[in-house]
């Protein structure tokens, strides 16, 4: 088995007469059969009955006992045949267990048993038979893999790689593994064709086109997300025993422990799973991956088992505001005018990379300033130089991945060297790249374009220098996402969250405080946001778990039932 360099498998393995092709759609034997019977209903089907359509929600699994169904996809070609499947067969993506869009029409091809499962169902059958689950999880997994890297094209986008907007908008795209056609207005002639068949034009970019032939003309991530069935339909004015707030590592973990003791979760993120190191192209130093593993990668395999176990993933679901005045339950503000209720709630918003006093840095952003290396950054600056500021991991990993395809990479820092903020294995694959330079002691002062950016020029150990290099990448220190805790918990004087003894006077209840609770009983927090944490995706996960027996110490402690789901215990 091999896997590509983000840490998931080879497509090729995953496509018919790939070495993995019977792990992605398996055929379970009559004994597997019977345990999902005990789970679903049979049903009879003539030919041609639709099982669910592309986008349908809330489908739940189909087994097939007899006959065959296809599956079909939209194209702006017309439908696609995904393929035929038989006997012992079973319907089915990781999406399925969160009730999120289809991503496929499956029709009977000729007359039809099968048995069926509801969601609610399916959820308790993945957690009670663990050999089966594995199965099922593993084909689930596999299949979304698939439907990501073999270019099954998903959604149209038009757009131009010097629009800022475009860019967010396919970063979107990428990190919630919805694949998409990209049609540059400069570059692609074909991009001409689409903005005259959809009736649109280039003042419209970015635009988004679904395969149900919805046009979106610079559309939000939330409408793009409701379009195209990514985001949750059944989340305003929902009752939580614990909502997550930020879908990193921390929050992840948080969500994935909590679900699997049986409370009722959402884990909540304005942009996507996995937080800062989602966008991580290789993380070397987690434990348990010694070829290392994408941030993405590993931000998705959390995903699954959050949705495995039941928590509502909400993406993108921003929160906005939080009301502390109720101590039985915690109302959390939404965009789009949605809240929920939670009796905990853990914070695990993170930071976001400090942005540098530049003129004019904004109109650059998109435009020739990054603050993530993804491949598609990678195909902007392929076979040129390139700057990354900053010296800790993030920067570290970036510059490393992004030497693979520039001419050469410039890591620039304020302070003497690496060593005081970045991992030894990393300043060793620094200091052995060909085309890497560190400059210690420096500084941008200025960006230089009109409409993009076309050079820079830094502070080198006090002597001013015009480099006339187009890319420039940041990850300057961390700022808190904690605006939105309004006075709800105390914060240390750089705005992270003060947890632990560190509350000092503001905690105000008889017991002591957990170590990861905040100065409000019920609130914890967990990650880059909590006041002293550990910068690290490991330090992280270890905190999000952690916090979960605290809250179940906490809420053993509230006279109000946990909502614990349906059909557990």
């Amino acid at each position: 088995m091999s896997n590509d360099s983000s840490g998931n498998p080879d497509p090729d393995e995953l496509s018919s007469g790939g070495s993995r092709y019977h792990q992605v759609y398996p055929t379970l034997n009559e004994t597997e059969l019977a345990i999902l019977e005990r789970y679903g209903e049979r049903r009879k089907l003539k030919a041609d009955d639709i099982l669910y359509s592309e986008g349908d929600r809330h489908t739940g699994m189909f087994a097939i006992l007899s006959g065959t169904i296809e599956a079909t996809r939209a194209s702006v070609q017309g439908p696609r045949l995904l393929g035929t499947h038989g006997p012992g067969s079973f319907t089915g993506e990781v999406g399925t267990l969160a009730g999120r869009a289809a991503v496929a029409t499956t029709r009977a091809v000729c007359d039809c048993e099968v048995i069926v499962i509801d969601e609610e169902s399916l959820h308790a059958l993945v957690i009670a038979e663990a050999e089966l689950s594995e199965t099922i999880m593993r084909a689930y997994i596999l299949r979304r893999v698939a439907f990501i890297k073999g270019r099954q094209v998903g959604l149209v986008v038009i757009g131009s790689t010097s629009s800022a907007p475009t860019l967010r908008l396919r970063h979107f795209l990428s990190r919630n593994g919805q694949p998409s056609a990209y049609f540059d207005i400069v570059e692609h002639a074909e991009a001409k064709d689409l903005l005259r068949r959809y009736g649109v034009t280039e003042a419209d970019i970015p635009i988004v086109v679904t395969m149900q032939g919805i046009v979106l003309k610079q559309p939000s991530h939330r409408a793009v997300a409701d379009a195209i069935g990514l985001s949750p339909d059944r989340l305003d004015g929902e009752h939580f025993d614990l909502v997550v707030v930020g879908a990193g590592p921390a929050g992840l973990a948080a969500a994935v422990y909590a679900s699997s003791e049986g409370l009722k979760v959402a884990v909540l993120d304005a942009k996507a799973p996995g937080g800062q190191a989602g966008t991580s192209s290789k993380i070397e130093n987690y434990f348990g991956f010694p070829t290392g593993i994408s941030g993405q990668a590993l931000a998705g395999r959390g995903l699954s088992q959050c949705r495995k176990f039941g928590a509502e993933v909400g993406v993108p679901i921003e929160a906005l505001t939080i009301d502390c005045t109720d101590t039985q339950s915690f109302r959390i503000g939404l965009d789009h005018d949605e809240r929920v209720y939670a009796r905990a709630v853990v914070i695990a918003t993170g930071a976001r990379y400090r942005k540098p006093d530049l003129p004019r840095l904004e109109h650059f952003e998109g435009r020739g300033v990054y603050y993530s290396a993804t491949f598609m950054e990678a195909g902007f600056c392929n076979g040129e130089e390139l700057i990354v500021v900053g010296g800790g991991n993030s920067a570290g990993q970036a510059a490393v991945f992004l030497a693979r395809f520039a001419r050469h990479v410039h890591v620039v820092v304020r302070g003497e060297g690496l060593s005081a903020s970045m991992s030894a294995y990393l300043i060793r694959r620094i200091n052995a790249a060909a085309n890497i330079t560190v400059h210690t002691r420096t500084q941008i002062v200025e960006l230089c374009g009109e409409s993009r950016l076309e050079a820079m020029r830094w502070d080198r150990q006090g002597r001013i220098e015009h480099k006339p290099i187009r890319h420039v990448f940041l990850f300057l220190g961390a700022q808190p996402n904690t605006r939105w805790l309004g006075d709800c918990v105390a914060l240390d004087k750089n705005g992270f969250v003060l947890t632990g003894a560190a509350t000092g006077d503001k905690w105000k209840a008889v017991r002591p405080p957990h170590d990861l609770e905040t100065s409000r009983p019920g609130i914890f927090a967990a990650g880059d946001v909590r006041s002293g944490s550990v910068k690290r995706v490991a330090a992280a996960v270890g905190e999000g778990a952690g916090a979960i027996q605290a809250i179940h110490q906490y809420l053993g402690l509230s006279s109000v039932t946990p909502l614990v789901r349906d059909g557990e215990g």
